[in-house]
């Protein structure tokens, strides 16, 4: 599919300014105005994130109610039940929230629903279970925003409801003993982008702050507190919000803490994952952890990760730790199925000249797999689009969007044919019957159509300079791998290359031959390139004489402990093509 290369407008005597006050490139500096860094301040505390940085608890409304509760509950030996959720920030959110109410010795325990036959968030049916079983408090992780009638079951059972959600509130607010979510608020004292994982560590703060008259958390809880900002990268990156400001400092030094985790089941899957004895980056939590935290929710039940990430057992941690790596290749297998139903659905019942949202339903699709498949169908579409798997006469929909375009309001405008929808710009989730599945395509299409034109539907690529082979440099990959680590609202820097020629015979790779290894040249530089799923260009590229442009990410290949300059191309544009 052709792209369309935007660069941004070159700020000179700022890029200037913070190159010689901070003592690092041109190209570093530009890459951080792209980034909407326009100051020497930002761009210093960017650089070097400091997890004294991280704004008070107290200044999330609600935390202190909530805290002063929690800590009423231990006293009085109540019991708590954490209601998590079952992807991988709800994951790591409960988990995080149960080491730290156990090592305060709370009555604890908790309760991750069913994705297939509860759906998302709370419900009536678990609360009357939960009352059944002798809950005095209720916390809720990454969820409960939305969930105002569930709040008044709670009170009229005499449960205090405490909710902590991220997600965007409705108009209502439930009614519960307590509301925290930074959504709520705009003060810019309030940092609004945390993930469910973030609010939690917020909320475990507060709760060690109680402990001491001067808001100062003893030495075993400070201790707690900088091992479980590990899980908080993980469910922070794996639920992609932005990577900017706090979310940047948690995940800078989560990763570290990660790394060298002593947390039982941690271990165990870094180990499993092979990644023990590799510099963590974003990259390896969300595509090396994520998807086998998240493959036991997808296939069935997720309370087994939680057990996972709060065990003291190694062996109990390693034996959790390969279940979840046989549910991660069973979740591959299901999805190799369901991608190539998708894809055929496309090419044959669509025409994407007159469709900029995709709508794709069946009943043989696993409702656990299809917000991956929906992710896979942007990639390569680059529409909105929903994917719905029919189950026991409902729908569950999972949709996912171009970067442009906010998906939840786009939903939400078709909600009269909706049974529940709820999430983020880029990612949501529904329900809706099977009926009315053709109008909600329509409803959608129209709405979708209304807010893009058709160059919105070309896939963006965001250039941040165009940068000579002359200034590649190793010393440029080290300086620009301060800007790690990488994610939404932080992309790994992206740079173009022109007038290029390819140099001797480009060559495939990869086991099926789908990636393509080649030499570009610029005057008297040449530089290994390597093109991931581009195989098919091959012939493209064999033509000789031709002369080029690349867009790039530029990285160091240490294969065989021989460090070189590589280029990862991410489009190619020929002269007589354009």
């Amino acid at each position: 599919m052709i792209k369309r290369w935007v660069f941004p407008p070159p700020n000179k005597p700022l890029q200037t300014e913070i190159a010689s006050k901070l003592k690092i490139s041109h190209v570093l500096a530009q890459v951080l105005i792209n980034r909407g860094i326009t100051d020497v301040a930002s761009a210093r505390s960017f650089l070097q994130p400091q997890i004294g940085a991280l704004g008070d608890p107290s200044l999330l409304p609600g935390i202190e109610k909530a805290s002063i509760r929690i800590n009423e509950a231990i006293r009085r030996g109540e019991r708590i039940v954490i209601y998590g959720d079952y992807d991988v920030d709800g994951l790591s959110a409960t988990a995080l929230m149960y080491r730290c109410l156990k090592l305060v010795g709370a009555q604890v325990s908790y309760y991750i629903p069913e994705r297939l036959e509860e759906g998302y968030g709370l419900n009536a049916d678990a609360i009357k279970k939960l009352k059944e079983a002798g809950a005095d408090v209720i916390l809720t992780v990454d969820c409960g925003i939305n969930a105002c009638r569930e709040a008044d079951i709670a009170r009229t059972y005499g449960i205090d409801l405490i909710i902590t959600d991220h997600h965007r509130p409705g108009q209502e607010i439930p009614n519960a003993f307590a509301v925290i979510n930074p959504k709520l608020h705009a003060s810019h004292h309030v940092f609004r982008d945390l993930s469910g994982v973030g609010i939690a560590f917020k909320l475990a703060w507060a709760i060690g702050q109680h402990f001491s008259p001067q808001k100062k958390v003893s030495a075993v809880f400070k201790d707690f507190l900088l091992s479980a900002v590990g899980l908080v990268a993980l469910g922070t990156i794996a639920d992609v919000v932005p990577l900017l400001g706090e979310n940047r400092i948690i995940t800078k030094y989560g990763l570290s803490a990660l790394q060298y985790t002593e947390i039982p089941g941690l271990r165990a899957l870094l180990d499993g994952a092979d990644i023990s004895h590799v510099n963590l980056d974003a990259f390896h939590v969300g595509y090396r952890l994520g998807p086998r935290l998240n493959a036991p929710g997808r296939m069935g039940k997720a309370g087994i990760v939680v057990e996972l990430l709060t065990t003291t057992c190694k062996e109990r941690a390693v034996e959790i730790a390969n279940f979840l790596e046989q549910e991660n290749k069973r979740r591959q297998e299901v999805q190799v199925d369901i991608l190539a139903s998708a894809r055929k659905k496309v090419m044959h019942e669509i025409n994407l000249d007159e469709t900029a949202a995709i709508v794709l339903a069946d009943q043989a699709w696993h409702p656990g797999i299809v917000g991956i498949i929906a992710s896979k169908i942007v990639e390569e579409f680059n529409r909105p689009t929903v994917m719905i798997a029919i189950a026991d006469a409902i729908g569950h929909g999972s949709a996912r969007s171009i970067p442009s375009f906010h998906i939840l309001e786009a939903l939400e405008s078709c909600k009269n044919r909706l049974l529940s929808v709820g999430g983020h710009a880029q990612a949501a989730g529904l329900k809706i019957h099977p009926d009315n599945i053709n109008e909600f395509r329509e409803m959608l299409n129209s709405a979708t159509s209304q807010r893009l034109c058709k160059t919105d539907l070309i896939p963006v690529l965001n250039i941040d300079a165009e940068v000579p082979f002359s200034m590649l440099s190793k010393a440029l990959v080290t300086e620009l791998a301060r800007l790690s680590p990488h994610g939404e609202g932080n992309p790994l820097p992206l740079f173009a290359a022109t007038n290029l020629k390819i140099a001797g015979q480009p060559r495939r790779i990869g086991s099926k031959g789908q990636h393509l290894s080649f030499y570009a040249k610029q005057g008297d530089f040449a530089i290994r390139a390597v093109a991931f799923g581009m195989g098919d260009h091959i012939d493209r590229l064999r033509q000789n004489g031709r002369t080029c442009s690349l867009a790039f990410a530029v990285k160091i290949n240490n294969w065989m402990d021989n460090a070189q300059l590589e280029l990862e191309v991410k489009d190619v544009k020929f002269k007589d093509e354009e």
